[in-house]
């Protein structure tokens, strides 16, 4: 999703001037010689953003003719934990998260890196999502994604709809499916604490994708950027720590689909969805770019 599908969604609003291509790459397949023919595939002076999969075993052998290039090379880690990350190969980083942006700032700032520039990029949904439905639809709860990175309790586990999706032709498939929730589920389980340093930073993803079906979503404030993201008054935040919170809820959800508070949250889930429009995504793109270039 942020390789060929981010470039697809930005690249019809981005001036002649700014040109974008997605190659494949993975440096732990890839002998580091393989990167001199890319080098001088590309103009000097490029801007060149590793995606976490494609960054992993990179080496500074392998940059070296993007260097002699002039290229400003940059790593989008989205979720990868901050110790899995080699600092010193970047001249900056992109968040997936607002959290991950300050703790990739306070890991810089630790190095003595403080001046290594960290931009901030939201994880889009899947443009494949079909335009949302009426607001008369029924309520339907639901959840997507891998159902060990769920917290339901057993009082109402029988009311929410599970799509188990590892992979993207799961989510596919599911679409017509998914399409009738009117709330997501995107309480996580409380895990045990860790290290800053082996955290991942979680980009709000399930948000914009509920978002995108014009659906609220039940999420617990432990949950990265969801208080930053919805406001600490969105009246379907959850605390994933209390199953009574998390049961209250969601009762309040299925009993207030014509209520003003249900309206509050689809203003804020619409708001949401602008954050993540490919016009909004392709001008912070070139914000981007425009300050790792200067």
């Amino acid at each position: 999703m942020r390789g060929d599908q981010l470039a697809g969604l930005i690249r019809p609003h981005l001036s002649a001037e700014m040109q974008i291509r997605v190659v494949p790459f993975h440096a732990g397949l890839m002998p580091p010689m393989t990167m001199g023919a890319f080098a001088l595939s590309v103009p000097a002076g490029s801007v060149v953003i590793f995606v976490k999969s494609a960054a992993k075993g990179l080496t500074a052998e392998h940059l070296e003719p993007l260097r002699r290039r002039g290229a400003r090379i940059g790593l989008d880690s989205i979720d990868l934990p901050l110790d899995a990350i080699d600092f010193d190969l970047f001249d900056f980083h992109i968040a997936a998260s607002l959290a991950g942006k300050a703790a990739l700032e306070e890991r810089l700032s630790a190095l003595g890196m403080a001046d290594v520039p960290v931009e901030q990029l939201h994880h889009h949904y899947d443009p494949m999502i079909p335009a949302p439905g009426g607001e008369d639809r029924p309520f339907r709860c639901g959840y997507v994604g891998e159902l060990p990175n769920a917290f339901i309790p057993r009082r109402i586990a029988g009311e929410i709809d599970c799509v188990d999706v590892r992979y993207a032709r799961d989510f596919t498939t599911a679409l017509d499916r998914i399409a009738e929730f009117t709330l997501h589920y995107g309480v996580r389980p409380t895990l045990a604490p860790r290290t800053l340093g082996a955290r991942q930073y979680k980009p709000f993803t399930k948000g914009f994708t509920a978002a995108a079906f014009d659906a609220n979503i039940l999420v617990n404030r432990e949950a990265d950027d969801a208080v930053c993201l919805l406001g600490k008054d969105y009246p379907f935040l959850v605390s994933a720590s209390d199953p009574d919170s998390v049961v209250a809820g969601f009762e309040r959800a299925k009993s207030g689909t014509a209520s003003p508070e249900w309206r509050e949250g689809l203003e804020r889930m619409r708001a949401l969805k602008e954050l993540v429009a490919p016009a909004a995504l392709a001008a912070r793109m070139r914000e981007i770019v425009n300050v790792v270039s200067a």
